[in-house]
């Protein structure tokens, strides 16, 4: 049975979840966000998320060691800020996401490592604003041999921490390698 039902999550509450599982049962449920008349509140601006990125520490010896500040500060911070983190992180990768940004990895060989693509965006956006913005507007100037995958972690980690929990998270923008449409359809021209 395929159906789809409208709430509004003023109207979620224990006894609409148990009429919805009364009369669907075990079904597999899909919830997106219909966004008219919703204005997502900021609760972390950009300069907060750049503010923590500047946590990370450089001077330890393990990556462990290198995010556990990250981590501890952005763990004391509201649910929100967490959700909103790993968002605007997302958005961030997915901007660098872009085939002028992986031409320097194509040149060095016919195959394009999708997780090293992304590993990379992660050191661009670690090592903080001023080098994620010199990159984003130079695609030239990406570098070929830093990754920081660890930073992928950072919001599930200080989730875990804060509740005890295991964070249930879809970023509001994929990361993924190839997943940014418009920036790799102009690789032809570039």
């Amino acid at each position: 049975m395929e159906g789809t039902i409208s709430l509004h999550t003023r109207d979620l509450n224990p006894d609409a979840i148990k009429a919805i599982q009364e009369r669907f049962g075990d079904a597999q449920l899909e919830i997106s966000i219909n966004s008219d008349g919703f204005a997502e509140e900021e609760v972390l601006s950009n300069s907060e998320f750049w503010a923590l990125i500047e946590q990370l520490d450089w001077e330890a010896e393990t990556s462990n060691e290198v995010v556990s500040n990250l981590v501890e500060v952005l763990s004391e911070l509201p649910i929100g800020n967490i959700y909103q983190f790993a968002d605007k992180l997302a958005r961030y990768l997915w901007q660098l996401d872009t085939y002028r940004h992986a031409k320097g990895f194509l040149e060095h060989g016919d195959y394009l490592s999708v997780d090293e693509f992304l590993y990379a965006r992660c050191a661009v956006v670690a090592n903080g604003q001023e080098v994620y913005e010199e990159i984003l507007n130079s695609p030239e100037e990406m570098p070929l041999d830093l990754t920081f995958e660890e930073l992928l972690y950072m919001a599930e980690a200080a989730y875990l921490k804060k509740t005890g929990e295991e964070m249930v998270y879809r970023p509001l923008f994929n990361y993924e390698t190839y997943s940014n449409k418009e920036g790799w359809d102009n690789s032809i021209d570039a």
